[in-house]
């Protein structure tokens, strides 16, 4: 994983964790690609309308890195950008990125400490 540069308030780094999302025209099942304390940029097979408010669930490995071991994070958030913008006859994959509207004290704390720990890789 690495750390992704720009003019965000938040540090944001790269990484592939599975996720699922309810909101939008179906539940859907992706990947993240990368992830901060303020939202989450994925990949889902399916268009989103932008501004659709969505529940998130992802999860994260321990410290250990172990993909068996690790802690299932809920979100709540809003859809701020898709890519493409508009919805296509093919299947996707779709890039959509979701501002948090929600995250519960626990989920905060369990991602701010998995950006800490990958922000040097």
């Amino acid at each position: 994983m690495t750390f992704i540069s720009d003019r965000r308030k938040s540090q944001r780094v790269a990484a592939e964790l599975p996720i699922a999302i309810e909101g939008g025209p179906a539940e859907a099942y992706g990947k993240t690609l990368n992830i901060s304390e303020n939202g989450v940029y994925f990949e889902v097979p399916h268009f989103i309308e932008p501004l659709t408010r969505v529940r998130m669930e992802l999860f994260i490995p321990t410290a250990t890195g172990s993909e068996k071991e690790g802690i299932r994070l809920g979100f709540d958030g809003v859809v701020v950008r898709v890519e493409p913008e508009e919805p296509t006859d093919h299947t996707g994959p779709f890039r959509v990125a979701v501002f948090f509207t929600h995250v519960p004290e626990n989920s905060l704390a369990a991602l701010q400490g998995f950006i800490e720990r990958n922000m040097s890789d």
